[in-house]
């Protein structure tokens, strides 16, 4: 693996914090300048390292990050074990690779949570009425992303599901949010080979565009075991004042459950998403 060429190295070269440079002071001589220094230093290659795994790669070694930012082995192994041992990176224990970790998740997603705090009493209603997992999802870049959790009576650690990017093309909160799209703005998402995740993903785009102008016309998406066999969800978009749509809700199970009342389901999750919409200055 060769260094990316748009991989921008904040720090510089690598060199031992604790030898003091020619002219320059000491710790002892200037310890407050030379603890910034050092602290600006280890905070530029987190940075760098957070940079590489969108850059290089999603599942990087030491030696990956060695090679990339151009820093001893020793010293990147210490940086990314910190890293992981604080949650924003995990560490796979039989490839050694690292990888994006649910805590960073979580950070990326606390600002889109205080602008959709009011949504969360609205799934604790809607989980306790389903007795099934509730989610609230935007749209962000290609992806829906988790941005509040409640879960249900057989779901342990819900918050982990914060944060979490899903495919827009076969998930219930995906489908919801790329209904409520123009078809201008489908063509940039749609005209892309779409990942098949199981034997009942759609993958043709024709297809995809037909099931959208369905949801549109009954409120609500469904995803049928599309993304993960034996898991039903369904989910319905949320709006702002002006009637776009900004939000999915969805409920999702197993499909032994859920698709014996998939209606019923369905209606819940369509009146919690209106009844969120109207509170978010929604008057349709």
């Amino acid at each position: 693996m060769s260094a990316d060429p748009r991989l921008v190295r904040r720090t510089a070269p690598e060199e031992d914090p604790a030898r003091p440079a020619a002219g320059r002071p000491s710790r002892r001589d200037d310890p407050s300048g030379a603890d910034a220094r050092l602290g600006t230093q280890v905070v530029g290659r987190v940075f760098d390292i957070l940079d590489a795994f969108v850059i290089v790669g999603p599942r990087l070694t030491v030696t990956d990050v060695s090679r990339e930012l151009g820093l001893k082995y020793a010293t990147a192994h210490r940086i990314l074990e910190a890293m992981a041992a604080r949650g924003v990176l995990d560490r796979d224990p039989d490839s050694r690779r690292y990888s994006v970790g649910a805590r960073l998740r979580e950070y990326g997603s606390v600002g889109h949570i205080e602008d959709f705090d009011v949504a969360h009493p609205y799934l604790e209603d809607l989980t306790r009425t389903t007795g099934e997992t509730s989610h609230l999802a935007i749209l962000d870049d290609r992806s829906a992303v988790y941005i509040d959790t409640v879960g249900g009576a057989r779901l342990l650690s819900a918050h982990r599901h914060i944060g979490r990017r899903m495919p827009l093309h076969c998930t219930g909160v995906g489908k919801a949010l790329l209904s409520g799209l123009l078809d201008s703005e489908l063509d940039g998402l749609l005209n892309v080979e779409l990942a098949q995740y199981t034997r009942r993903t759609i993958v043709d785009p024709d297809r995809l565009r037909a099931e959208l102008r369905q949801i549109r016309d009954r409120g609500y998406a469904v995803d049928d075991e599309e993304t993960e066999e034996g898991l039903v969800c369904i989910a319905a978009p949320l709006r702002d004042h002006s009637g776009q749509v900004i939000a999915a809700v969805s409920v999702g199970g197993p499909a032994t459950r859920l698709r014996q009342d998939l209606e019923t389901v369905a209606g819940e999750v369509i009146r919690s998403a209106a009844a969120l919409s109207r509170a978010s200055g929604w008057t349709g």
